[in-house]
């Protein structure tokens, strides 16, 4: 599966929607919204430094790239547009938090899985490993969807995966600074938290809640990654409604 950046730029329209991506993510993540994005409207879907290549690649990367990363998309976008909205997945939702803080010209969020407080369960282990060695059976939704999800390049080496260590070490730093920031975000904002994730603590949307000017769901059966058909359906009326509101 191909991991690829994707930019539908009018330099005539008022708003732009940025996608970011989570840890070990990719752009593919969000295909079922960005095409819900009208023609009118700008779209970049960020592919995040280190992901879509090798092991390797991501081992040499850093929090402090992808931060600046998002930082340079949002600033682009806002050499040519006058409302940027932020769609975001995971790690990428505190990129997205840390732009609205700072940059009025960001007026609207849309959160998947807000890592305020991360707490891994043993089935995230499970569904790793089945993705690692590629023994994922064809009716095993939620393994099968982490699969699609994974933006790093197959590698049975188990070694050089010990690079990565730093990276989630700096995911779990982040998690820390936007837990003291929250309160401080006032774009409108609407997070949609999973009961049954995999890698994200119940935790987080109580921190989320005491910004009172947030908007938090709790989707009952989904997971970091899987969403029921139900809960997806809902997703994407919300992400519609979103971008209505984005125009």
């Amino acid at each position: 599966m191909e991991h690829k950046e994707y930019k539908r730029i009018h330099p005539d329209a008022r708003a732009a929607v940025l996608f970011v991506h989570g840890i070990v993510g990719t752009p593919n993540h969000f295909a079922e919204f960005v095409f819900r994005v009208p023609e009118g409207m700008s779209v970049h879907n960020l592919l995040l430094d280190g992901h879509g290549g090798s092991v390797q690649d991501f081992s040499h990367t850093s929090m402090q790239k992808w931060e600046e990363q998002v930082k340079n998309a949002v600033d682009e976008l806002c050499t040519t547009h006058s409302k940027i909205y932020i769609v975001a997945h995971s790690m990428g939702t505190l990129f997205a938090i840390d732009r609205a803080i700072e940059n009025e010209a960001v007026k609207g969020l849309f959160l998947l899985a807000v890592p305020l407080k991360i707490a891994p369960k043993p089935r995230m282990v499970s569904n790793l490993c089945k993705v690692y060695f590629d023994k994922i059976r064809p009716d095993d939704e939620v393994a099968q969807a982490a699969k699609r999800c994974y933006g790093i390049a197959q590698d049975k080496n188990p070694f050089h995966y010990f690079g990565w260590l730093p990276r989630y070490l700096e995911l779990f730093a982040k998690a820390r600074k936007t837990r003291k920031r929250i309160q401080e975000l006032q774009t409108p904002c609407r997070a949609y938290q999973s009961a049954r994730d995999e890698l994200v603590s119940g935790a987080s949307a109580k921190w989320l809640l005491k910004n009172e000017t947030l908007s938090v769901v709790l989707l009952q059966n989904s997971g970091h990654y899987y969403y029921t058909p139900a809960d997806f359906f809902f997703l994407k009326s919300e992400f519609d409604s979103f971008i209505v509101d984005a125009k």
